[in-house]
């Protein structure tokens, strides 16, 4: 197919899960488990479309269309472009073929609903997918807002889908205003830019930004840094995240740790490198390295100390989010493949790892650790996809974290960032100790008594499982293949601003290099930074599984993360300016 051709399937990935967000509730009305075929017939539609586009892009190629077919002229885009490069394509491949699979475990485990419930969840999961697959294709600044608040509006539903449980609508408040803040900082961005510019193309903005940064354009970076990282979770802009995904029932738990806060990282790494460029906002990397720094070792901090299962993946989330924005933040090849990597990495073992704790209530309706033991007698397969999970992300060959992980290490070395790198080491260890403390009470440890509910896990959950637990471990025995083919032309594709923009404005003929970047699976220093955080972790979790719960401690981490929507805006409107200020004074 020629280019123009294939460019000109770029809406459908995100009209076929919108589509099916229509037809879901109709078809509700057969069957709820029916919407729920319906709806991932629809991202698989969207992952097929997507994996036809992929050779082209990854060999190099972006491919753009123009919405209504309102090309630029003289260099100004009239219309809405989509512009897919490998850097958003592979959060889109990401975001429609998980998603699929969370919908398979979904007709499972929600199964019991009733069919008006069941076709409601199908249309508000697909509205969030392609609010995701849009924001990883949009070429437009307003655009990417649109998508951010659909992807929004369809959360705060999701969140409060329950809403017998007080939790659930109280998590929905919390995540309602927080991102609504957020939102509002990303539209007074774009509007600024556009004020200053007349441009919401990121080609077009890329050619005007490009020389010198007014203070406008300043502050319109900081405005949208600071929305997109509310979204993303970080640090100190994440005071919904914990409520949010704790109160979600399970596949909806998944879909927000390990797609939906994605989409912070995607967007900022795509203002930062392809749109503002480092170099045109130098301070930007510094702000990046200090919010990502943050983000991954309080956020595995916390996690140690949680004692309900998905408060603690929650926590772990913000963590991986920081790991993923220090990444970036290094600005260098091999950090961004990793950081591409990463995101595929996270997507496959946060999914995984919630959609254990969403079994372990299915079978047991406990989430609190504390309340948990023997598990592994009980549901061997789950004990192992499990275990698989928590080896991934503890970065243990041959598991897909080591990979992705070891790339961050090495950015950070050839960088000269021995802090950073140590910081990056401290989180890792606290994250393995406290992923490591859930697997130990949850499924090894005795428990005296048996559980008040037994259910089976049924075939769709198994399903789902075993598929995301095979692909973390393919995606580790892999990575020369990963690296060669998705993670270096993703990084390419960041560090090739020019090529991009171009695209972005209707080039045809552009194309974009691959980032030079290489894997040593069996490398001595990049093993012992593996083996060190796992040895360290044990005697860690020892301590934190002692600790007195009433003790100063947790009573400290407690009034911090004190459960008021107030501190967290509070939090978020601080960080905001302090971003703001960062990137203004010179």
């Amino acid at each position: 197919m020629s280019t123009p051709g294939l460019a000109s399937l770029l809406p459908l990935p995100v009209a076929f899960p919108l589509i099916g967000a229509v037809v879901a509730p109709l078809a509700a009305r057969l069957s709820g488990r029916v919407a729920l075929v319906v709806g991932a017939a629809a991202l698989v539609a969207s992952t097929v479309v997507l994996a036809l586009l992929a050779p082209d892009v990854y060999g190099g190629r972006p491919l753009t269309h123009f919405m209504g077919h309102w090309v630029p002229v003289g260099g100004a885009a009239l219309g809405v472009a989509f512009s897919a490069d490998a850097w958003g394509l592979t959060y889109a491949l990401a975001a429609s073929a998980v998603g699929a699979v969370l919908l398979v475990y979904t007709l499972s485990e929600e199964g019991g609903l009733g069919d008006r419930e069941l076709g409601g969840l199908a249309a508000l999961f697909l509205l969030l997918d392609a609010g995701l697959i849009g924001v990883a294709l949009t070429a437009d600044l307003i655009n990417l807002f649109v998508w951010f608040e659909v992807a929004a509006l369809a959360s705060y539903a999701l969140t409060a889908f329950f809403l017998e449980r007080p939790r659930a609508l109280e998590a929905a408040f919390k995540i309602l205003v927080l991102t609504t803040l957020a939102g509002f900082a990303i539209f007074l961005g774009a509007a600024l830019l556009y004020a200053n510019h007349g441009a919401t193309n990121f080609g077009q903005l890329h050619a005007a930004l490009a020389g010198h940064l007014g203070t406008p354009d300043r502050v319109a970076l900081g405005l949208l840094v600071a929305g997109l990282a509310t979204k993303a979770g970080l640090v100190p802009f994440h005071g919904w995240l914990p409520d949010a995904h704790t109160a979600a029932p399970g596949p909806v738990s998944a879909l927000f740790s390990g797609l939906m806060v994605g989409l912070g990282i995607v967007a900022s790494a795509r203002l930062t490198f392809q749109v503002f460029t480092p170099e045109a906002a130098r301070p930007i990397l510094g702000v990046l390295m200090v919010v990502g720094g943050a983000s991954a070792v309080g956020g595995a901090f916390y996690a140690l100390f949680q004692d309900d299962l998905k408060r603690l993946l929650a926590y772990d989330t913000i963590s991986q989010m920081g790991v993923l924005l220090v990444g970036l933040a290094t600005g260098e090849a091999s950090g961004l493949a990793g950081t591409a990597y990463h995101l595929v990495n996270h997507a496959l073992f946060k999914s995984l790892l919630f959609l254990c704790a969403g079994a372990i209530v299915h079978r047991h309706g406990v989430t609190d650790l504390s309340e948990m033991g023997g598990l592994a007698r009980q549901a061997p397969w789950l004990a192992a996809t499990f275990v698989l999970g928590v080896a991934a992300i503890a970065g243990v060959p041959p598991f897909d974290g080591n990979a992705s992980v070891g790339h961050i290490h090495d950015a950070l070395e050839h960088t000269g960032q021995p802090m950073v790198l140590t910081l990056m080491l401290v989180a890792q260890t606290l994250t393995v100790a406290a992923l490591g403390r859930a697997a130990w009470l949850a499924f090894f440890r005795r428990r005296d008594g048996g559980y008040d509910q037994h259910e089976q896990l049924r075939p769709g959950m198994l399903v789902a499982l075993v598929t995301l637990g095979g692909a973390c471990l393919v995606s580790g025995l892999v990575p020369q293949l990963l690296l060669r083919h998705v993670a270096a032309p993703a990084a390419g594709g960041l560090l090739g601003a020019s090529g991009y923009a171009a695209a972005a404005l209707g080039s045809v003929g552009t194309r974009v290099a691959p980032a030079p970047v290489s894997f040593e699976y069996f490398k001595p220093s990049e093993l012992a930074l593996a083996a060190l955080p796992v040895i360290g972790a044990v005697p860690l979790a020892r301590w934190a599984n002692g600790i007195d719960r009433d003790g100063r401690l947790i009573a400290a981490l407690r009034a911090v993360q004190s459960g008021s929507v107030n501190d967290y805006a509070a939090y978020l409107i601080g960080g905001l300016a302090a971003a703001v200020a960062a990137l203004s004074l010179r």
